[in-house]
């Protein structure tokens, strides 16, 4: 396969995973379950699917023991990103939580910066500045409209939303660096397991209910496992580790697009003026900082 046609696969799978993602807020507020349980069956049910995958792929692209060590702790950072946006959607909108938890550059660059003094160049400074300003006006709109499961504690959900993107910030660094040396099954297996491991502790400990209480309840986790978590995810783990970064970047952004017109079809929660205004900046400013750091 020539440079060109691979370059174009790339982008259509992970476009195509983004947009599927979308689907992921609609699945976590029609189940029966709360947050933490709900995510373990996303991964939960998704575990078989990757297993297979994982096994076509060959055990020469199965990863070292090293390299499945750090696709662990990756996927203990997804777990605790999934974990902070499904709880962030009992309290904010779709769209906040999803677009809030998609400012993942802005704390890439700023890991890169405490961890590998990678040097923050005017870009960043100007694109984490916008993003900011956008996140604070996104939650003001949402504030004003009085829109959200929980209103009065929408900024509790916003917060939670701004916070996963951390996780998810250091979940993709990792997965990113073992994209063309794992096979994406593999990448795909391991993160899935670990992060069902501490969906499954959170649980546990939040003393949340496994099993929902009809046969409807099943179906969307059934949704999530297949079609968010081993669909959707497996498409943008193979996109995202093929191509530039601010081309993934771009790209990603048909997940919180692809949620915000979910939730206003299903759930009403149409973007005002004001909301639109702040998730530009977010999106601007997300932009911006990734085409600094390349």
């Amino acid at each position: 396969m020539s440079d060109a046609n691979g370059g174009v696969k790339a982008v259509l799978t992970a476009a195509g995973g983004a947009t599927l993602l979308g689907l992921s807020p609609i699945f976590v507020r029609l189940s029966e379950l709360d947050p933490q349980a709900t995510n373990f069956w996303r991964f939960a049910l998704a575990l078989p699917i990757l297993g297979v995958w994982a096994a076509l792929s060959g055990a020469e692209r199965g990863g070292t023991a090293r390299q499945i060590s750090w696709l662990l702790l990756a996927g203990l950072f997804f777990g605790a990103e999934v974990g902070l946006w499904a709880a962030a959607l009992d309290f904010t909108t779709v769209a906040n939580a999803t677009l809030l938890s998609n400012m993942t550059p802005i704390f890439a660059a700023a890991f890169g910066f405490l961890l590998f003094k990678e040097r923050l160049q005017t870009g960043i400074w100007i694109g984490g500045g916008l993003a900011l300003l956008g996140a604070l006006t996104l939650s003001i709109a949402r504030a004003r409209a009085g829109a959200g499961p929980t209103p009065e504690l929408g900024w509790l959900g916003d917060t939670m939303g701004l916070v996963s993107a951390t996780g998810y910030a250091a979940y993709l660094l990792i997965v990113r660096s073992l994209a063309t040396r794992v096979s994406t099954g593999a990448v795909m297996l391991w993160a899935t397991l670990a992060a069902m491991v501490f969906a499954a502790g959170a649980s546990v400990l939040m003393g949340e209910s496994f099993l929902p209480t009809t046969w409807q309840g099943w179906l969307p986790l059934i949704g999530l496992g297949l079609i968010v978590q081993a669909a959707a995810q497996g498409l943008i783990a193979y996109g995202v580790g093929r191509l530039p970064i601010v081309v993934s970047t771009i790209l990603l952004w048909m997940q919180p697009l692809s949620a915000a017109l979910m939730s206003w079809l299903f759930f009403g929660e149409a973007l005002g003026p004001l909301a639109l205004f702040g998730a530009g900046l977010i999106l601007l400013g997300v932009f911006l900082v990734q085409r600094a750091r390349q």
